[in-house]
């Protein structure tokens, strides 16, 4: 094996392999000279290690130091690509030294061709761990602006910001402090559906003049939006009235209200507490709603036959606004059927849907049951 310590003495050259590296690359005046010659020294040290006659491979542990660097240098603000024309500038110097040595000692030319593979495949392996470090630096800046704006939303829609901090933090985000926006809240199923639904409200609820922002807060997708969006059925989507920033958080808990109670019921779409009606009175847990139910409903859980097609049919039949031919062609079944199911549901329950008090009463009830088997 020749090992090339006649070499060692190249380490005496930092400086002026430091000079050289200024002098090509304006990227180093902005790292002090002693930064860049202890680290000029180390990558040289590397590069010349790999030069022996009996070396196939780089040594990644060498290598990986570079990362190190790497990182480094972009807190400094300095280019990745810059630090991997440097690594190539020095295994140039290393390889101009090694020729010269070479060309005194008498190497033969295939030795000298072996070094200057070695030579380039360390300068490619230090290519690959910048390439990695800037691939890594990137999805940690990603992480870290999307914690960002999850932090703000959080503390924008629970009220946790005074005035001065919104105005401060919204533009920080692209929101205009002095523009309504609309509170929106949902609950994708999955990490499929929540992309895919993040990507439809961020292009349907955006202007011209304002960009909605959205994050994942306490579990939900969360946002503050300059429209309402346009999603389709397979999604539940709730919204609040539009208003000020610094108002938005008792209008987010009037969205996160409205989800409840809609996803309780089997809503889809986008969904205000205009559009539930009278269905959040079926979400109170009063006591007097369950003893007007054991007064009213406990025939229909005696497990006698049929007796869970009535209910079903009385609930369809009321969502349909007491609609025969709608709630049979929903149900599949011919509208005598629905008439006939009505009538035991008054035998059953003594509740006459004929009568307003009783529509209003058998309605609340078979609401509240809904709720509570969800």
């Amino acid at each position: 094996m020749l090992a090339l310590s006649n070499l060692e003495r190249l380490d005496e050259e930092v400086d002026s392999l430091v000079a050289r590296l200024r002098d090509q690359m304006p990227e180093y005046t902005t790292v002090p000279t002693a930064e860049v010659r202890t680290y000029t020294a180390a990558i040289l040290r590397s590069a010349l290690e790999q030069l022996t006659v009996t070396a196939t491979a780089p040594d990644a542990g060498r290598i990986g130091a570079l990362a190190e660097l790497a990182r480094r240098r972009v807190a400094q603000g300095f280019p990745l690509e810059a630090l991997t024309r440097s690594i190539q500038l020095i295994a140039r110097f290393v390889l101009a030294a090694f020729d010269e040595e070479a060309a005194k000692r008498g190497i033969p030319p295939q030795v000298v061709l072996e070094a200057h593979d070695m030579a380039w495949q360390f300068a490619t392996d230090a290519a690959g761990v910048i390439d990695q470090v800037r691939h890594e630096m990137a999805v940690e800046a990603v992480l870290r602006e999307t914690q960002q704006r999850a932090d703000f939303l959080h503390a924008l829609l629970h009220g946790q910001l005074s005035a001065v901090r919104v105005a401060v933090e919204a533009r920080t985000f692209g929101l205009d402090p002095s523009a309504k926006y609309q509170p929106l809240c949902a609950r994708p199923a999955t990490e499929r559906d929540r992309a895919a639904l993040t990507a439809v409200v961020l292009r349907t609820s955006a202007t011209p003049e304002h960009q909605p922002v959205l994050a994942v807060v306490d579990g939900n997708l969360v946002a503050v939006v300059p429209r309402r969006p346009v999603v389709g059925d397979q999604w539940l989507v709730a919204v609040a009235e539009p208003t000020v920033l610094t108002d938005l958080a008792s209008s987010f808990d009037e969205a996160v209200s409205t989800l409840e109670v809609a996803q309780t019921f089997g809503l889809t779409g986008v969904v205000t507490i205009a559009d539930l009606g009278p269905l959040p009175l079926a979400m109170l847990g009063a006591d007097t709603i369950a003893q007007l139910e054991r007064h009213h409903l406990h025939t229909l859980d005696d497990g006698q036959p049929g007796r869970q097609d009535v209910e079903n049919t009385v609930w369809k039949f009321l969502e349909h606004d007491r609609n025969l031919d709608q709630t049979a062609l929903e149900l599949h079944v011919h509208r005598n059927t629905v008439r006939y199911r009505l009538t035991r549901f008054h035998e059953l329950t003594d509740l006459d849907l004929r009568h307003t008090r009783d529509v209003v009463l058998a309605w609340w009830l078979l609401a509240h049951r809904r709720v509570r088997r969800s």
